[in-house]
């Protein structure tokens, strides 16, 4: 069987926690082909640990798809886990004929977004065999069962819960290599003036820079997680009618509610960044006119810790019926790989990609509207998430 060849881009805790070792537990189908970096000692760390010779080592995804579309390099598909927004390296990877798995967000803008709808239209490329989005909970076992469930009732109330301790209480297992030190201000600079301005066309550059972080870090770069699954299970997010942010220091916490796209259904959204916090929980709750149906979720970092599926009903015998169901081999981010092996195939599985990245935006562009208006704030004219969308 042919393996397939990958880059992973974005060597962080993502990365070393998750990408790197599923691959290598799955060598018999994934050729770790290409990493990339900005920092030369990160990269050469990674590529003694996994194997990968000098010329698949790169400091940007523009040398990669250069070595690529040269011939000096042979690569599949490429993750795609670096900090901030990914479109402008997809459609870089895109170009150079690679399948790109893009972590979240997408994009920061719509404007992105439609940079790469552009491009797919002129170049006649349908991107739904290009480009898919790490939402892992979507290949979830557990997450694809409750679909199978929420088919077949009538909703009353939705509503997610995430508690998010500090991050390294997440890591400590994974034993993250140590910080380098070769990556400077000058290197940065250039990528964080670029991801401002994409953040300005996006919320507008009178924004508090508190509410620009949550727009950046916590509603694309967390609660995003649950807008996407909620369209997944049920068809998505629609108004956003309040939304607020407390807490004694950022993040702090940010509650938001609305009502579903496809009707009047209600939902909630509850986020809580509490450092002490034993242990990270989130919880997606469907209230229906016969029960409960919900789902639990662990430490995303973990591998293989199984998602709960809890449903409550009634039962004719016992009166009240509670089962639990978990998968206890079945790895998401595993069925995430096998899917972007399937986009190098010529196939087309599941799996949100560009299109869907378009309404998650829009969603989070309502959120923080909602929060703006929630502290006296007004939005920009002319900027995205001012707009109705």
């Amino acid at each position: 069987m042919t393996r397939t060849r990958v880059a992973v881009i974005g060597l962080g805790a993502i990365s070393q926690s998750v990408h790197l070792p599923l691959l290598r537990r799955n060598a018999e189908d994934f050729e770790i082909a290409a990493l990339v970096d900005l920092s030369a000692e990160r990269v050469a760390d990674m590529a003694a640990r996994y194997g990968v010779a000098d010329e698949g080592r790169f400091a940007s995804v523009e040398a990669l798809a250069d070595a690529v579309e040269s011939g000096e390099s042979r690569v599949d598909a490429a993750i795609l886990a670096t900090t901030g927004s990914h479109a402008g390296d997809v459609l870089r990877l895109v170009r150079a004929g690679i399948r790109v798995l893009a972590e979240k967000p997408l994009s920061y803008s719509l404007a992105e977004l439609d940079a790469l709808r552009t491009y797919a239209d002129g170049a006649g490329v349908d991107l739904r065999d290009w480009v898919r989005v790490g939402y892992m909970k979507e290949y979830d076992h557990a997450s694809r069962r409750a679909a199978e469930l929420l088919a077949d009732v009538t909703l009353r109330a939705v509503s997610v819960q995430v508690l998010h301790p500090l991050d390294g209480s997440q890591l400590a297992y994974a034993r993250l290599a140590a910080p380098t030190g070769d990556v400077t201000p000058e290197m940065l600079a250039p990528i964080l003036s670029a991801t401002s301005d994409v953040v300005d066309t996006a919320v507008g550059a009178s924004l508090p820079v508190d509410l620009r972080t949550l727009y950046t870090n916590v509603v694309l770069g967390s609660i995003i997680h649950d807008v996407g699954l909620l369209r997944m299970l049920v068809g998505g997010l629609g108004e956003v009618h309040h939304a607020e942010h407390w807490g004694p220091k950022m993040p702090g916490s940010v509650h938001a509610r609305g009502t579903l796209a496809r009707d009047e259904t209600p939902w909630t959204i509850d986020w809580h960044y509490i450092d002490g916090y034993p242990d990270y929980r989130e919880t997606v709750a469907f209230h229906h006119e016969g029960g409960t149906i919900e789902l639990v979720f662990g430490v995303p970092y973990v591998t293989n810790l199984p998602t709960v599926l809890r449903v409550t009903q009634g039962d004719p015998e016992l009166g009240i019926s509670v089962t639990e169901s978990r998968w206890m081999q079945q790895e998401a981010f595993e069925n995430e790989l096998s899917a972007l092996a399937a986009l190098v195939r010529g196939e087309r599985p599941d799996g949100a990609g560009v299109e869907e990245s378009v309404d998650d935006v829009r969603v989070g562009q309502r959120i923080i509207r909602a929060l703006a208006v929630s502290k006296g704030l007004a939005l920009d004219p002319g900027v995205e998430a001012a707009s109705e969308q």
